[in-house]
């Protein structure tokens, strides 16, 4: 089976490079039979990656040692569930899974695209051929996950006891696609620039729909990732703006920024120059997302993929930013708009400064990530850069960015008039002012939060009176509020999809306000049978369980814990230690209510069994984690295409039908 794997693996390269240079000869050529000869070889691809990975899983469920992969990455005291994590756990695996989500998904797309882009798909094929084959470049001729060792050894060394965790079911698997799949709206710009329809606005729509598929790939890796960290690091946070967190963020950033700007180009002919930048912009960011994850020389307190390979991950990122830049210069002249802003009071001016806005805190974060290697270069001494600058800069950045989010959409395509601008924001100021004013008076007194959270309010109050307005007018023409509200949904599915993204990133950012300037965090030594207290929370060590396995000894507390007069029940956290890898993985106790999170974490046991923990109150997270499923729901809805009336719905004039009879 191994071996079968091991001849997919040429294979599969020989083919992506066949169907890369086919596509590009048959696009500039002009050969039909060759574009369908370079697709079809792209067909043939996720097949043979199939064989590869199944081999490679063979190998893990079989235990044999004699995978260098397999060996460096399972053992035989780890769960049989984690087979799967550790088939990406290491560099060459997660190279192999890559490659294989790759070429499945990029299948999809060209489908898609070979159906409505018949010009633009031979280029779009060449470019995500190109970037399969480097992957799989790199795995013959570097990583490959199926090398044989020349002795085997009787046991594996096993992963990282920090992966050792649901999360990493979830996480990583969505990061890495996110990352990868920005590729796909980019070789659809790519591809309509090089085709020279770039100006004729036909890529746009099905450019948005992959972008926004990237966009929500990449959203919940990050979600994933925060939630992840949030209950088994042990420290009570879920965002530290480390480089492997900001490798996702910085794509993201250069995505949302595209998938607003690119309804400007759909609805008025703008921004296509704009549009061509940040795409570009994008991808190379992701590109170097891929290098940091792949052992790159930023220090990072959670690559797991440490290898001296970034290099190669780097260079095939300056290449193709090379590349796009010459291609983009080369046909600038077809990309030329028809229309320029008419005003600055309007949507498109909003949408132009958010975008703006965006690019700043990805460049602002991408400069924070890279400091420490100039640093290092410079004076030979590797200096960080922590929370309190990326707070301290991209904080007020990102409210702004919020604001505009909030004003953008309720704003006339060409121009407003200061009088429109002030009718049409009435309701949303005004809740804004009364929000401030009630958290003032309960006792939220910090001004970074009240001006944060009525910003939020603002907003809600933005997307809640556009929607009473179109429901209001349904109704009046006979629709109950429920129906009228669900076809208000489905009649302009970009729009009113696009607000109910606002709402979950509402969600997402009242949960990090609240609980960035409002958590409260107490260390505290105990023995068992003693009682302490934080704010409304009562807490009692009762003990401790200690079990003994062969890779470790896990330690779980016990704990009564109580809400003023109410038993809220037992929490157990957990700790286990691991010896050979010297190093201790902790999960967090957590009761989670959309008011706040009680959270209890141990730091040290003793050996009578007192031990030292970390207890917090964090306030509204659980509106981080809520806003991840309102959030997809909101991407599903913008980019589900609608539902087209059947031909025996339509009804024709009476003289059109007569001519038919």
């Amino acid at each position: 089976m191994v071996e079968a794997g091991q001849i997919a693996l040429p294979i599969a390269l020989l083919t992506a490079v066949y169907a890369a240079v086919a596509s590009f000869a048959a696009a500039w050529r002009r050969i039909p039979e060759l574009s369908v000869s370079g697709r079809y070889a792209f067909y043939a691809v996720p097949p043979l990656l199939v064989v590869s990975s199944a081999a490679l899983v063979y190998a893990f469920v079989t235990s044999d040692f004699s995978v260098r992969y397999v060996a460096e990455n399972s053992n035989l005291a780890m769960p049989r569930a984690y087979t799967w994590v550790a088939f990406y756990a290491g560099n060459a695996g997660s190279l192999l899974f890559l490659a294989g989500v790759f070429s499945a998904i990029a299948t999809v797309a060209v489908l898609s695209i070979r159906r409505r882009l018949p010009y633009t798909a031979p280029y779009a094929t060449a470019i995500m051929a190109l970037v399969l084959a480097f992957f799989l470049a790199i795995i013959v001729f570097f990583a490959n996950p199926l090398e044989r060792l020349p002795l085997t050894p009787p046991d594996g060394q096993g992963i990282n006891p920090l992966l050792v965790h649901f999360g990493m079911f979830i996480h990583p698997p969505m990061q890495m696609t996110g990352l990868v799949v920005v590729a796909i709206p980019f070789s659809i710009a790519m591809g309509a620039l090089l085709a020279r329809r770039g100006g004729r606005d036909e890529w746009v729509d099905l450019g948005r729909t992959w972008a926004m598929i990237s966009w929500l790939i990449l959203t919940c890796g990050l979600l994933l990732g925060s939630w992840w960290a949030y209950t088994i690091l042990g420290w009570g946070g879920y965002w530290a703006w480390d480089p492997v967190e900001n490798s996702a963020l910085l794509p993201w950033l250069a995505l949302t920024a595209f998938v607003h700007s690119i309804m400007v180009q759909k609805r008025r002919g703008m921004f296509r120059t704009w549009n061509m930048v940040i795409i570009i912009v994008a991808f190379t960011l992701a590109q170097m997302g891929m290098f940091i994850n792949r052992g790159g020389p930023v220090p990072s307190v959670h690559s797991f993929a440490q290898s001296t390979m970034g290099w190669l991950f780097l260079a095939f990122m300056a290449g193709t930013l090379l590349l796009s830049l010459a291609a983009f210069v080369w046909r600038m002249d077809s990309l030329r708009s028809r229309e320029g802003l008419d005003s600055l009071l309007s949507r498109e001016s909003a949408f132009l400064a958010q975008n703006v806005l965006f690019l700043v805190v990805a460049f602002v974060t991408l400069w924070g990530t890279i400091f420490p290697v100039f640093s290092e270069a410079a004076q030979d001494v590797t200096l960080t850069v922590g929370a309190p600058f990326f707070n301290r800069i991209n904080g007020p950045l990102l409210l702004a960015i919020v604001f505009l989010m909030g004003i953008g959409p309720l704003l006339p395509w060409r121009r407003a008039t200061l009088r429109n601008l002030a009718r049409t924001l009435r309701y949303p100021v005004i809740m804004a002012a009364v929000t401030g004013i009630v958290l003032y008076t309960v006792g939220v007194r910090q001004l970074p939060a009240l001006v944060a959270l009525a910003t939020y309010a603002m907003v809600v109050t933005g997307i809640a009176h556009e929607w009473m307005r179109g429901v209001r007018a349904r109704h009046g023409r006979g629709e109950n509020y429920a129906l009228a509200f669900a076809r208000l949904l489905s009649g302009n599915r970009p729009r009113y999809g696009g607000y109910v993204v606002h709402l979950a990133i509402i969600m997402l950012a009242v949960g990090a306000t609240a609980s960035s300037f409002y958590s409260v965090q107490r260390d505290v030594a105990m023995s068992p049978g003693e009682t302490e207290t934080l704010g409304e929370y009562t807490f009692t060590y009762l003990g401790v369980a200690t079990q003994e396995f062969p890779d470790r000894t896990e330690e779980t507390a016990e704990f009564d814990v109580y809400a003023g007069d109410d038993y809220l029940g037992r929490m157990y956290p957990f700790r286990a230690v691991y010896p050979e890898f010297r190093i201790a993985s902790t999960r967090g106790a957590i009761r989670s209510t959309p008011v706040e999170d009680f959270y209890l974490v141990p730091s040290e046991f003793n050996d009578d069994g007192s031990a030292i923990f970390r207890v917090l109150v964090n306030p509204m997270v659980w509106w981080m984690w809520a806003s991840g499923p309102v959030l997809a729901v909101g991407v599903i809805l913008a980019v589900s295409p609608r539902r087209q009336p059947s031909p025996s719905t339509l009804r024709l004039p009476g003289n059109v039908r007569a001519a038919g009879a």
